[in-house]
């Protein structure tokens, strides 16, 4: 999330052609040069000011992202995050600062150093706290219950899911309501083992909408296996193990779907890996 608000947010503003450089570089992935670039920002630009905001971002994330990785740029990152905080405690990119921070505890990067699941949780927490009504406050709330379910303990994980189901309740409409249900759905499977749960969170999930439409097959044949083999919804998997075959026809899935699907003596639709679109001028009189 970081890269998109480095590329998204703080491109939509002006700054100086060494900034709009860096971002440049960015997309390409160079984090080096742009950290160097963002670096000579926060030293040209006046300490507090919203160009200096957005330099000192900048090359935090850049110091986050610099492969390889190292305990050092690591602790760095963190030292830019927190100055900006500090320094600007207001600005409009404290919340994402905040995520930031609380990502850095739960995905440490380094083999050596454990996850810190409940300092990151503080972290995420305090987005919850203070922004609780902007859309921000939905990813923070997935995360906390990310870092539960982590814990792979079953009352943790149980934990976990009641809060993303509290939330999805009061906020059917969050723009991550999708996430949030295959994330459900992915944890009834695992650890929890309840079938008949995930596949009903599954089924949410798809009706708001995949945010993955490329990882779509992997999730389809998971709904349609466990209502074919687990719960003996027929309808069910049928209709996902059609959906392979006709969506996601390149997931690796689309012969077992269709293999299944004989076995369950219904229509048994066609693989078509390039589909062509009528022509425009298909139907229509010659002039």
């Amino acid at each position: 999330m970081s890269l998109l608000v480095v590329t998204g947010d703080l491109s939509s503003s002006s700054h100086s052609d060494s900034i709009a450089t860096a971002l440049d570089h960015i997309r390409h992935a160079d984090f080096r040069r742009a950290y160097d670039l963002f670096a000579a920002g926060v030293l040209r630009e006046a300490e507090g000011s919203v160009a200096w905001q957005e330099a000192i971002y900048g090359q935090a994330v850049c110091a986050e992202q610099v492969t390889p990785p190292s305990a050092e740029r690591r602790a760095e990152a963190r030292q830019l995050y927190e100055q900006l905080l500090a320094v600007a405690p207001e600005s409009r990119l404290a919340p994402r600062v905040w995520m930031d921070l609380g990502r850095m505890e739960e995905l440490t990067g380094l083999r050596q150093t454990p996850n810190r699941l409940a300092a990151a949780r503080d972290y995420y927490g305090k987005v919850l706290e203070q922004w609780p009504n902007e859309s921000i406050a939905g990813e923070a709330t997935l995360r906390i219950a990310a870092t539960w379910v982590q814990a792979f303990e079953i009352e943790q994980v149980k934990r976990g899911v009641s809060i993303l189901q509290h939330w999805l309740a009061s906020h059917p409409n969050d723009p991550l309501a999708s996430a949030m249900w295959q994330y459900l759905g992915q944890t009834f499977f695992y650890p929890l083992e309840s079938y008949e749960e995930s596949l009903a969170c599954y089924l949410k999930a798809d009706r708001l909408g995949l945010l993955e439409p490329g990882r779509a097959g992997i999730i389809y044949w998971r709904m349609a296996t466990m209502a074919d083999r687990l719960l003996g919804k027929r309808d069910v998997a049928a209709a996902y193990y059609t959906k392979i075959v006709t969506d996601a026809p390149t997931s690796g899935k689309a012969y077992e779907a269709q293999l299944a699907l004989r076995r369950l003596k219904v229509s048994v639709p066609d693989i078509q890996l390039f589909r062509r679109g009528r022509p425009d001028h298909e139907g229509q009189d010659e002039p």
